[in-house]
């Protein structure tokens, strides 16, 4: 007889970074005796934001008896933040930095010095076969709402790149959930890239269908969390700043910027999802300070059902030339969906716009920049012998040595910085642009595809004709 099981996951963003997040200590000691309550029967957790090792430690220390696995990974200068809780045995991991990374001249953003990547952890489960589970933070967006994001280009590549390896990671036999905080709405071309690119299901979108006929309007912030999934920027949290407007119905009400995706197959189902960790306590800061929320962020919480991974070879069709040899094997995107060239054409037209701004500060740091700071403290060191009095020689001193230092930044900056990024972001924009001239050439015939049928004692080939993949537009937030 088959076995099931079911499989309960829980993704948090903690905000636990140093110094910045407000009583830190106090809330990720909350965060570890919530996730140590063996009653809420969680399998798999996937927290973001744990920036300090000595507070995954607790957390560890504290969830030892129901989650006794456990992963904390490190990157960049300050680490990735990123941890995995598990149930079960952990029989493999990685990690990936991701080559659009942010901005280090942007030290108050941060993103750069953390080292943005994605993590993965393989996972023994006693029953039903390995699990692979996917953790990461994207990259942030810093500028005020209706404005250009100047962060949409390197987010977008990032997914690109994860999708592509959470893609590979679907061919292996093995279940695969991949969740984080994507700080990117549902309509964007992140989880749209994570959907047909990754091959994966957004469990909300799975058991909340977007009410788009008729789109809700005056929706309160409850409905916002019930409705729309909301986990962020909304008024309910009283760590909250700003309260953003919904991407769909244009409320007041926060936006959901953390998913639970995962490959769907008749081996897993989900069979409920919810927005989670949103009590407020008391006990964090100072005494009769009144009850706040565990981060600023809510977590999501989804159930599933699992059996045994199977490996589909009725869900995959191999690639075929002309001469009728087999040059290459893909997965079928999940419901028969895939990126449209459309799709594929938008990436690339963000991508490039992010590349060429990038190449512009690039020149103006080495063709203005780097030579008046040059040529200044070049000057001040000459005029240096002759300036009288002494107070006036030290002010000065004091200039040249941050035009020194100036050229010598935005020198490195421009030239070994400027010049990856723009790099990142041209391979990216090739790779995409190899997804479009096979897909142009399959439109043509120029390759075909071709059915594989599971026979008794075998499998046999046999030709088949092209579907086109629907054509439709991209939603951008």
């Amino acid at each position: 007889m088959t076995s099931e099981a079911t499989l309960s996951v829980l993704t948090l963003n903690c905000w636990g970074l140093k110094f910045v997040s407000k009583e830190r200590q106090d809330r990720l000691t909350a965060i570890g005796q919530y996730l140590a309550d063996a009653s809420r029967g969680y399998d798999i957790v996937g927290l973001q934001e744990v920036w300090v090792h000595d507070d995954y430690l607790r957390i560890q220390r504290l969830v030892q008896d129901n989650l006794p696995y456990s992963k904390h990974w490190r990157s960049g200068v300050l680490g990735s933040g990123l941890a995995i809780f598990s149930k079960f045995p952990i029989v493999s991991t990685t990690m990936r930095r991701f080559a659009l990374n942010g901005d280090p001249m942007k030290f108050y953003h941060g993103d750069w010095y953390v080292g943005k990547c994605f993590v993965s952890a393989t996972l023994a489960h006693p029953t039903c076969g390995e699990i692979e589970v996917f953790n990461t933070h994207l990259h942030a967006g810093y500028d005020p709402v209706g404005t250009p994001d100047s962060y949409l280009g390197c987010r977008v590549g990032e997914a690109w790149e994860m999708a592509s390896l959470v893609k590979s990671a679907t061919t292996q036999g093995r279940h695969v959930i991949s969740l984080g905080d994507y700080n990117s709405a549902p309509n964007s071309m992140v989880v749209k890239l994570m959907k047909k690119q990754g091959g994966l299901t957004d469990s909300w979108m799975r058991l909340h269908p977007e009410p788009r006929d008729p789109i809700p309007k005056g929706l309160t912030p409850d409905e916002g969390v019930a409705i729309m999934g909301v986990t962020c920027d909304t008024p309910l949290n009283t760590w909250t700043k700003h309260t953003w407007l919904n991407y769909l119905t244009n409320d007041p009400v926060g936006e959901r910027l953390d998913y639970i995706f995962f490959k769907e197959t008749p081996e897993m189902v989900c069979t409920s999802v919810e927005v989670a960790v949103r009590e407020q306590i008391s006990g964090i800061g100072a005494a009769n300070s009144g009850l706040k929320n565990y981060s600023d962020h809510f977590g999501v919480h989804a159930q599933f059902s699992l059996k045994p991974a199977a490996y589909h070879f009725q869900n995959r069709k191999p690639l075929m030339g002309l001469s009728g040899t087999s040059v290459s094997m893909v997965n079928n995107q999940e419901g028969g969906e895939e990126l449209s060239i459309e799709d594929l054409e938008s990436i690339v037209l963000v991508l490039d716009q992010h590349r060429q701004t990038a190449e512009r500060r690039s020149k103006l740091e080495l063709t203005v920049v780097f030579p008046l700071m040059l040529a200044g403290a070049l000057g001040l060191t000459i005029a240096f012998f002759w300036i009288q009095p002494r107070w006036v020689a030290f002010i000065l001193a004091l200039v040249l040595s941050a035009l020194s230092a100036g050229w010598i930044v935005h020198f490195l900056y421009g030239f070994l910085f400027g010049g990856e990024i723009a790099s990142a972001f041209l391979n990216t924009i090739q790779e995409v642009n190899t997804a479009i001239h096979y897909r142009q050439l399959v439109e043509r015939g120029g390759v075909y595809h071709s059915s594989l049928n599971s026979v008794s004692g075998g499998s046999r080939m046999s030709t088949g004709s092209n579907q086109q993949s629907p054509r439709g537009g991209l939603l951008q937030k």
